[in-house]
């Protein structure tokens, strides 16, 4: 980060800007933000990585009174920002911010959809008057003496027509342009709002929703339904030993053995941090656990290198904990017993799955 402090620091006194480097426009312009965000790291006890400097952009320039006194408040309470209580700031800041975005479309859409109305609206009010006034002018053509002027009034009111219309047609192109456009922004904020950036799985809220909706679903067909936690062991130790990038690295594998094990059909979603939780719809919980077992017995047959050090790391593991839903049980308590499985597998020595009772 040295760097970016050197670049963003100038004793040189004000000079024609037309005369400074790219590298001096820079320092003028951005600066006292690097400045912010250097500071706000080192307060933070945070390492300069992607995730932590957006963070900490975000806390200056993007979030709202509201998350910054909340992130202040952290810190007073704690000295510091733990890594993992940085992810889930962060998190909480960009679903937010999807949020924001996401209100501000629909406001923009209705807004398209309105201007669409009215150009219609106003197309057909033009094309009435002009059947009305081409009925006035159709009978003057049955006067010999009034003939050549109805035959020119006519021209001009096709003419008019047909500026108003290719108008109106233009207007429409322009404003399904622009929501073709909304629709993709729609399209990519859902995504930001519903998923992890760091993995690229649903995250928590995604996983909420999936839930309630595979609940009902089990409930209405009599089909069995689990749910499934599993952490990381030793997680802190990987990041205090190797850094965040490493542990980045090693939440990004765990995350993709579990897409590739549990396959299409089971909904997998990074539940915070180094913990991730699962759906298995129509599953029993004796299958669902053995599942799980299967990626985990894959990953602890990988022997792991740090990439930037080639350090060794050895094999990660994680513990896990699946609940079948009982007849009548809330999603709550369904969770509860999941969470609780997942607690006598790291209170039992790590690096196992265990079934609810």
């Amino acid at each position: 980060m040295e760097w970016l402090l050197r670049l963003a620091r100038t004793d040189e006194p004000d000079r024609d800007r037309t005369a400074l480097s790219a590298t001096e426009r820079f320092r003028m312009r951005h600066g006292a933000m690097i400045e912010q965000i250097a500071d706000f790291l080192a307060d933070a006890g945070l390492d300069p990585i992607p995730d932590h400097y957006e963070l900490a952009w975000l806390y200056i320039a993007v979030s709202s009174a509201i998350q910054r006194l909340h992130i202040d408040t952290h810190l007073l309470e704690f000295g510091r920002i733990d890594p993992v209580d940085a992810i889930r700031l962060l998190d909480e800041i960009r679903t937010s911010i999807s949020e924001r975005e996401f209100s501000k479309m629909v406001e923009e859409a209705k807004d398209r959809i309105g201007e669409a109305r009215a150009t219609t609206e106003q197309s057909s009010r033009d094309a009435a008057s002009f059947g009305a006034n081409l009925g006035v002018s159709i009978v003057d053509l049955e006067d010999p003496a009034r003939s050549k002027a109805a035959v020119v009034r006519l021209q001009k009111l096709t003419a008019e027509m047909m500026e108003r219309a290719a108008r109106a047609e233009a207007e429409l192109k322009e404003r399904s342009k622009v929501m073709g456009h909304l629709r993709s922004r729609l399209v990519q904020t859902q995504k930001m709002a519903m998923s992890d950036p760091l993995t690229e799985l649903p995250n928590r809220r995604a996983f909420d929703i999936n839930l309630k909706e595979a609940v009902e679903l089990a409930r209405s067909k009599h089909h069995p339904l689990c749910v499934g936690f599993c952490d990381i062991d030793h997680f802190k130790a990987i990041n205090d030993t190797h850094g965040h990038a490493t542990g980045d690295r090693v939440i990004r594998l765990v995350a993709d053995a579990l897409r590739k094990v549990t396959g299409p059909k089971i909904h997998v979603a990074r539940h915070g941090g180094e913990e991730f939780a699962l759906i298995f719809p129509n599953i029993g919980a004796e299958q669902a656990a053995r599942m799980l077992d299967r990626t985990r017995e894959a990953l602890v047959e990988r022997h792991l290198l740090a990439r930037d050090t080639q350090a060794e790391i050895g094999c990660v593991s994680f513990s896990g904990g699946v609940a079948e839903l009982r007849s009548g049980e809330n999603i709550s308590a369904l969770l509860m017993r999941a969470d609780h499985a997942l607690y006598r597998a790291k209170e039992s020595g790590r690096n196992k799955v265990i079934t609810a009772s």
